[in-house]
């Protein structure tokens, strides 16, 4: 990916190294790091890991979600993935859990291959909603919402309705939370 970002580039990063526009020799060069599950990032500040979760077509090992941690905070991503195990562990009363979802109830309407793969791909509000309950974190936000239909009150109302009380949202860009 990386090898192809530089070839796509390659215009601009010849006219920003040869050009008039002042420039540092090694400033354009991409640096690669392979992601493993465990310890990505550490410094005086946060910890970033990396979270094995599971994605249909994506190999083991391949797709994440990210726990970051802070003196003060915990934040876990789920990254695109069906209910995983290792987000609640890595939540554990965490102080917010973004998590993916898409609608349960709507789920029906799509054709069977698309429920297919949303199923072995996404998390339905009723998984999550268990999900939640285990992992207990201080807020759930909804993100990358499979909508299918329905609306942010209409996946709020599902998750609820499928036995989740504590504090939720569904984000929106630019929103703060």
């Amino acid at each position: 990916m990386g090898e192809h970002l530089t070839a796509a580039y390659q215009a601009d990063i010849t006219n920003r190294t040869t050009g008039l526009q002042p420039h540092t020799e090694n400033g354009w060069k991409l640096e690669v790091q392979e992601v493993k599950a465990g310890t990505v990032y550490k410094d005086s500040v946060v910890t970033v890991t990396a979270l094995p979760v599971h994605h249909d077509g994506w190999p083991a090992g391949t797709s994440f979600g990210y726990r970051f941690q802070t003196a003060d905070r915990v934040i876990v991503v789920s990254g695109d993935e069906t209910p995983t195990e290792s987000i609640v562990t890595a939540c554990n009363g965490c102080d917010v859990l973004l998590h993916e979802v898409f609608s349960a109830r709507r789920l029906s309407e799509r054709t069977p291959d698309w429920q297919t793969y949303h199923t072995d791909a996404h998390t339905s509000t009723v998984q999550l909603a268990a999900l939640a309950q285990r992992a207990k974190p201080k807020l759930l936000i909804l993100y990358h919402q499979l909508f299918m239909g329905a609306s942010d009150d209409d996946l709020i109302a599902e998750i609820r309705a499928a036995g989740y009380a504590g504090p939720v949202v569904s984000a929106r860009d630019l929103g703060i939370y």
